[in-house]
């Protein structure tokens, strides 16, 4: 199994990178290359945050669809006014916070992660495990922001007769009223990640994760022979229950399934 997850890991972050952006944003660099020097772990996808206007024409799919603007800083609101000026469809602007794909040697690898996540308050984060036994964890949250700016060219706020006020002139303060909430949610993504960041190493470090395989290499093979015949509901629920054991209290069973049923149904 170890050998298989290295050939994986070898393979994936040897491949291009196909996002749209073509690199790992700058915010999250140090992150993902502290993961991928851990024989355990490597990442898949990752974005550290971004603040964007989206445009679509009606009865049309993504890849016939447009970022009006996109940044992974500071959003400025000057340009994204100017940026509606080309939308003959729909508009809408978003905030989306980080999110990592991480694939982990094993389930217990998998806890690790998954709990730095949670008590960094990436509260939405989980662990699925695939068909073929590939053990992935999602980081995410919640703090996500979608407002719909415009349809079929028009603006969709209008200036009631009790602003006493243009409609342009409205429209911008409005505009920037949702910036300036989008980068308030930046600025906490970002301190999420810090926060991530930092508690990743500590429980790295108290786990020895770089001599996992060696130090448990037979206790790992006989809770493989004696979990072969359970669904990876029962390894979750199991997993999840000897994690939290020992996580100071922080969090309990009760988090990483309301976690899990929040981001990926009941699995119960």
């Amino acid at each position: 199994m170890a050998a298989s997850f290295q050939n994986q890991k070898v393979a994936s972050l040897s491949q291009v990178d196909l996002s749209k952006k073509g690199s790992i944003d700058d915010q999250i660099i140090a992150l993902v290359k502290y993961i991928n020097e851990k024989e355990i772990f490597f990442t898949t996808s990752s974005c550290s945050g971004r603040i964007a206007v989206f445009s679509e024409l009606a009865d049309q799919r993504k890849k016939w669809c447009q970022w009006l603007y996109v940044t992974h800083e500071e959003a400025d609101a000057d340009k994204i006014l100017c940026s509606l000026r080309e939308c003959h469809g729909d508009a809408v602007f978003k905030f989306e916070p980080f999110v990592l794909h991480v694939q982990c040697r094993d389930l217990e690898s998998g806890q690790q992660m998954l709990k730095s996540a949670l008590v960094s308050g990436f509260k939405n984060s989980g662990i699925v495990i695939g068909k073929k036994g590939n053990v992935i964890v999602a980081v995410r949250s919640t703090q996500s922001l979608e407002v719909p700016l415009v349809h079929d060219g028009e603006l969709l706020v209008s200036a009631e007769v009790m602003f006493h006020c243009p409609l342009i002139l409205f429209a911008m303060n409005y505009i920037r009223f949702l910036v300036n909430v989008a980068n308030k949610k930046l600025e906490e993504n970002q301190t999420r990640i810090e926060r991530f960041f930092t508690n990743l190493r500590d429980i790295c470090e108290q786990n020895g994760s770089t001599t996992w395989k060696k130090s448990e290499k037979g206790g790992r093979q006989k809770q493989k022979d004696t979990r072969q015949n359970e669904s990876p509901n029962q390894i979750i629920n199991e997993g999840s229950s000897h994690l939290y054991l020992n996580a100071n209290e922080q969090c309990s069973k009760e988090d990483v399934m309301d976690c899990l049923v929040s981001f990926y149904g009941d699995v119960s």
